[in-house]
């Protein structure tokens, strides 16, 4: 009989997955006999055990008609794995309580028919609104064949980013920089525009309590004008890089010296003078298998994207300073009239250190 805590703590289990996974969803599952929890797992990171067959694996006993609780349907094809399919029949469970369906064409409903042609009762449907939210990067990049892309931005009581002088470090408060360090450590890739690799001479890496940690640095840089004393080029041996330059543009020196520094040259059609089409950035981002990408960039590229419809979440961090002047985040969004404001759904308000954080999805 389906009980919902074993269901819930499912749910909580696969959060020990997150930003572990790669592309592959981050699912926890339980496996419950006699009304008491005998298994448990998590998904591993990426080409290790998932979910199920850690809970198989971690078995105090005999699984043999035991239920299974998991947040998604179990995988039926081989990849970098086995079937997870193979190993709950082998293992001798008798009910599957699942989640949601697995929107990857080589699953979507097929391990579920697997498992009932194998006698195995299954049923799904449960906390289907939470578990899609828990894994809104995975069926972003399944659905949309794109990666889920969130844009942080921290900003004064005044919505400026930067004084007249273009001092911008920092408004954020030191807690609000450590979730910020934490959105980059869970995202692996992190994205902006090379107005901020001039201004800020920023590292884009990941800093917690003492431990530095590489995330994928994609620099959107049409021109190659990217310092080669900046700290981006000075670190690409250490902390992946690639930045992407229009494919009309050529400086054969500057490109040889940038590789030979292990950054990565990517390059895409111009949308405009000024911009990378963002559509063809999309395409190529997209055959990296990123599932996620942080935006941290300046007003032409965070306008950029939102106009484009290309981001689903924001962090809005609003620091209690006043700074005048015109340096805004969004300047380049070119909204003339009210029906053309770019929407945003709030999802949480909360106080990290003394400064206010917004959580919203994009409304498209």
């Amino acid at each position: 009989m389906f009980q919902e805590q074993f269901f819930r703590e499912a749910i909580q289990l696969g959060e020990q997955g997150r930003g572990r996974c790669g592309i592959n969803p981050f699912i926890g599952a339980l496996l419950v006999k006699d009304g008491r929890v005998i298994g448990r797992g998590y998904s591993q990171k990426c080409g290790k055990n998932h979910a199920e067959i850690e809970a198989i694996l971690n078995a105090q006993e005999s699984t043999e008609g035991a239920d299974l609780y998991v947040t998604m349907e179990p995988c039926c094809h081989f990849g970098k794995t086995p079937p997870c399919t193979d190993a709950i029949v082998k293992a001798g469970i008798k009910r599957v309580y699942a989640g949601i369906k697995d929107p990857n064409p080589l699953v979507n409903g097929k391990g579920f028919e697997i498992l009932k042609a194998a006698g195995i009762e299954v049923m799904s449907g449960f906390e289907e609104e939470k578990i899609k939210k828990q894994l809104e990067y995975y069926l972003t990049y399944r659905r949309e064949h794109r990666p889920f892309i969130i844009m942080k931005n921290a900003v004064s009581l005044d919505s400026k980013i930067a004084t007249g002088n273009g001092e911008s470090q920092w408004i954020s408060c030191p807690e609000a920089r450590v979730y910020s360090h934490k959105l980059r450590q869970e995202a692996g890739a992190v994205l902006t525009g090379i107005e901020t690799v001039l201004s800020d001479d920023p590292l884009l890496n990941v800093r917690l309590e003492d431990k530095v940690e590489p995330v994928l640095r994609i620099i959107l840089d049409s021109r190659l004008r990217i310092p080669l004393d900046s700290k981006i080029v000075g670190t690409a041996s250490e902390f992946p890089t690639i930045a992407f330059k229009r494919d009309d543009y050529s400086d054969p020196i500057k490109e040889k010296t940038l590789q030979e520094k292990n950054i990565q040259i990517k390059s895409v059609p111009p949308e405009t003078e000024e911009f990378l089409s963002l559509t063809h950035l999309i395409d190529e981002l997209n055959k990296l298998e990123l599932p996620v990408i942080l935006i941290e960039a300046g007003p032409r590229i965070c306008s950029s994207f939102i106009r484009a419809g290309l981001v689903d979440k924001l962090y809005y961090f609003i620091a209690p300073k006043l700074i005048g002047g015109n340096q805004s985040v969004f300047d380049d969004l070119g909204v003339d009239r009210i029906a053309q404001s770019i929407n945003i759904r709030i999802d949480s308000l909360e106080k990290v250190g003394n400064d206010l954080l917004i959580i919203g999805y994009v409304l498209k």
